[in-house]
Protein backbone atom coordinates (compact mmCIF):
# COMPACT_ATOMS: atom_id res chain seq x y z
CA UNK A 1 0.00 0.00 0.00
CA UNK A 2 1.60 3.04 -0.92
CA UNK A 3 1.62 6.78 1.07
CA UNK A 4 -1.89 8.29 2.11
CA UNK A 5 -2.30 11.58 3.50
CA UNK A 6 -5.79 12.97 5.14
CA UNK A 7 -7.34 15.82 2.59
CA UNK A 8 -8.43 17.95 6.26
CA UNK A 9 -5.69 17.20 8.53
CA UNK A 10 -2.63 16.21 6.03
CA UNK A 11 -1.71 13.55 8.59
CA UNK A 12 0.99 11.07 6.45
CA UNK A 13 0.41 7.01 7.03
CA UNK A 14 4.25 7.40 7.57
CA UNK A 15 3.94 9.31 10.40
CA UNK A 16 0.84 7.69 11.94
CA UNK A 17 -1.05 4.41 13.07
CA UNK A 18 -4.56 5.99 12.21
CA UNK A 19 -6.22 3.94 9.26
CA UNK A 20 -7.40 6.22 6.24
CA UNK A 21 -10.70 5.59 4.11
CA UNK A 22 -11.72 6.64 0.77
CA UNK A 23 -14.47 9.06 -0.10
CA UNK A 24 -18.00 6.99 -0.61
CA UNK A 25 -18.64 5.68 -4.04
CA UNK A 26 -22.20 6.56 -3.68
CA UNK A 27 -22.85 9.86 -5.11
CA UNK A 28 -25.52 10.81 -2.60
CA UNK A 29 -23.19 10.28 0.33
CA UNK A 30 -20.24 12.42 -1.38
CA UNK A 31 -22.43 14.93 -1.58
CA UNK A 32 -23.09 14.61 2.25
CA UNK A 33 -19.50 14.59 3.09
CA UNK A 34 -18.70 17.18 1.10
CA UNK A 35 -20.61 19.59 2.44
CA UNK A 36 -19.89 18.79 5.93
CA UNK A 37 -16.37 19.19 5.57
CA UNK A 38 -17.08 22.33 3.28
CA UNK A 39 -14.90 21.05 0.36
CA UNK A 40 -15.52 21.66 -3.16
CA UNK A 41 -15.36 18.48 -5.31
CA UNK A 42 -13.23 19.98 -7.84
CA UNK A 43 -10.78 20.93 -5.74
CA UNK A 44 -9.64 17.22 -4.96
CA UNK A 45 -7.25 15.14 -6.30
CA UNK A 46 -7.63 11.37 -7.94
CA UNK A 47 -7.39 9.48 -4.57
CA UNK A 48 -8.88 11.24 -1.98
CA UNK A 49 -8.19 10.02 1.83
CA UNK A 50 -9.54 10.75 5.38
CA UNK A 51 -7.90 9.43 8.21
CA UNK A 52 -9.93 7.67 11.30
CA UNK A 53 -9.70 10.73 13.49
CA UNK A 54 -12.06 12.36 11.58
CA UNK A 55 -14.87 9.88 12.49
CA UNK A 56 -16.19 9.15 16.22
CA UNK A 57 -15.29 5.55 17.34
CA UNK A 58 -18.44 4.22 17.31
CA UNK A 59 -18.07 4.95 13.32
CA UNK A 60 -15.69 2.39 13.20
CA UNK A 61 -15.52 -1.66 12.59
CA UNK A 62 -12.35 -2.90 13.88
CA UNK A 63 -10.98 -6.08 12.89
CA UNK A 64 -8.04 -7.71 11.14
CA UNK A 65 -8.95 -4.12 8.51
CA UNK A 66 -10.44 -1.21 10.06
CA UNK A 67 -13.21 -0.33 8.17
CA UNK A 68 -15.95 2.49 8.34
CA UNK A 69 -19.75 1.67 9.12
CA UNK A 70 -21.63 2.65 6.12
CA UNK A 71 -23.70 4.78 8.34
CA UNK A 72 -20.18 6.95 9.16
CA UNK A 73 -20.26 10.92 8.60
CA UNK A 74 -17.53 12.62 9.63
CA UNK A 75 -17.21 14.88 12.49
CA UNK A 76 -14.59 17.92 11.80
CA UNK A 77 -12.23 18.79 15.21
CA UNK A 78 -9.31 20.20 12.63
CA UNK A 79 -9.57 22.40 10.14
CA UNK A 80 -8.28 21.91 6.42
CA UNK A 81 -4.37 21.88 5.91
CA UNK A 82 -3.49 24.10 3.04
CA UNK A 83 -0.05 23.33 1.33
Amino acid sequence: MGRRKCILCGVSSEKSEATFHRFPSDKKKQEEWFTILNIDINDLPLHVFICANHFHKSDLIEGKRTQLKHSAVPSVESSRQTE
